[in-house]
């Protein structure tokens, strides 16, 4: 079976990351002393829990109004799921409840089954459409075909319906976890499509049947998901390479952890960037090509070393931040249990504070883990080019908002499913009653041009498409090579 490298590769960081994660179970007094709760099935109760985590711990809630109509609507779906007798019509009931918060961060586990699926997965590299990027052996004449109907109907009918079913910031984030989701039977279900075979039919008007299976002993056929470029994605969380030749140091940024966060990953970020800059510096080299493309985020700490020798750090417009304090942020925070914010007030819970406002009885309590530059002269002069792409997320999706909003560098590629103001900095919890594990946003992060704010997307200054592998050359690297060699 084919496989993308990268593919292999944050799954298994994605699992590191997992083993740390904690689900506290929620109780709350007053919801379970209720009349809806004591009479409820055990899907209602869960609802009823989740609900009311969402309405004192996330942002958005902090808004009464708000509050009324979420009690409006889990009041609704505590009607419907008296009828329910299954996990995942929960679990997506739960999902369809917040998904109108546009928050990629919240996420209830989809609770599907993965026993039955259908081996293909589309890529959708447009907002209405998409191509097979992999399928079963027996139906490979298929790959890289542009899908135009599926089961006779448009492929944006079932764009939306699966949408619908997802949290995500934009829906570009959305149509990323449908590519993965579509390969469940259960999903399909979910979105309408309850046959046991799919017709895809592609642009020339051919088709093909597809049936679900077991997934054992398959084949898979993929197109190939690496470029012949540098740019060919490397099984670490960051690399760089300088050409002499051409006067560029490429830097591939896959992922915002380093060893502070996890000793297994063997390197700090600050070592790696102060070696990096100083071979930039010996060998006066002109470009420096920051390629974020397969960086789903992490520590926004390492984006902050890395735009110190970018731009003057102590000049540099941040980031706002506001923060929801809740019994759940300081299960997950105790440090924040006694803050105090500089005009001597004290949060309490339901309030929403101004992160940066955190009184600081030691400046260096504020500081980044890593070594921040503070040294104009070790600020690179050259020019920089960020490469992103639509799996550019959380804090690298932050990486490229700070780039843009003070005008650092040049931003190539696709528009990411990152939204640029949006909500962040996850708590995970468990209902009880099902087991159900979660996750909701205790931070609304507003980008600094404030005037922007309600921008679903980060368009880049020059888009490519990066998602059609069947091309042989990266559009990202040929366009550098094109505009930047000397």
């Amino acid at each position: 079976m084919k496989r993308a490298l990268f593919l292999i590769f944050f799954i298994s960081l994605s699992s590191l990351v997992c083993k740390g994660q904690e689900y506290p179970d929620i109780y709350f007094q007053d919801v379970e002393s209720s009349k809806d709760y004591v009479n409820g099935n055990e899907f209602q109760k869960d609802l009823l829990l989740y609900s009311k985590t969402f309405e004192l711990s996330h942002p958005y809630y902090a808004d009464k109004k708000h509050v009324k109509a979420l009690r409006k609507e889990t009041r609704k779906l505590y009607k419907e799921f008296a009828e329910i007798d299954d996990i995942k019509t929960f679990r997506c009931g739960l999902q369809a409840l917040t998904s109108h918060l546009n928050d990629g961060h919240s996420q209830v586990a989809s609770g599907l089954s993965k026993e039955l699926i259908y081996p293909i997965y589309i890529m959708f590299d447009t907002k209405d459409s998409g191509y097979l990027l992999a399928v079963e052996d027996d139906y490979k004449e298929a790959l890289g075909k542009r899908i135009t109907m599926v089961n006779g109907n448009p492929t944006s009918d079932l764009m939306a319906r699966g949408q619908e079913l997802i949290s995500g910031d934009n829906e570009i984030f959305k149509n990323s976890q449908l590519s993965q989701q579509l390969q469940l039977k259960d999903f399909w279900e979910m979105c309408g499509y309850d046959d046991d075979e799919i017709v895809l039919t592609f642009e020339g008007n051919t088709s093909v049947k597809i049936s679900a299976c077991t997934g054992h002993s398959l084949v898979i056929e993929q197109l190939d998901m690496e470029f012949d470029s540098p740019t060919a994605v490397k099984e670490v969380p960051f690399c760089y390479a300088v050409s002499d030749s051409l006067s560029i140091c490429y830097l591939q940024f896959n992922i915002c952890y380093d060893s502070l966060n996890y000793p297994q990953l063997g390197h700090r970020f600050d070592d790696f960037i102060e070696e990096m800059m100083a071979e930039i510096k010996d060998k006066s080299i002109q470009t420096l090509v920051v390629d974020v493309r397969n960086n789903g985020g992490g520590n926004s700490g390492l984006c902050d070393l890395l735009l110190s020798y970018l731009t003057d750090y102590d000049k540099m417009k941040n980031m706002g931040c506001k923060v929801r304090m809740s019994e759940l942020l300081l299960k997950h925070q105790p440090n924040l249990r006694d803050v105090e914010l500089n005009d001597g007030t004290k949060p309490d819970f339901g309030d929403v504070f101004d992160y940066w406002e955190i009184k600081k009885e030691n400046p260096e309590e504020a500081a980044s883990a890593h070594r921040i530059n503070h040294d104009p002269d070790k600020i690179f002069k050259g020019n920089v080019i960020f490469i992103s792409g639509r799996g550019t997320f959380s804090s690298a999706g932050l990486l490229l908002t700070l780039a843009r909003d003070n005008n650092i560098g040049t931003i190539i590629g696709e528009t990411s499913g990152h939204r640029p103001s949006h909500y962040g900095d996850v708590l995970s919890f468990n209902l009880p009653n099902t087991d159900t594990n979660a996750t909701v946003s205790c931070r609304h992060i507003t980008r600094p041009n404030e005037n922007l704010n309600n921008a679903t997307e980060l368009v880049p200054d020059v888009v490519l498409n990066l998602s059609d592998y069947t091309m042989e050359k990266d559009p990202a690297w040929e366009w550098v090579i094109k505009h930047y060699t000397l």
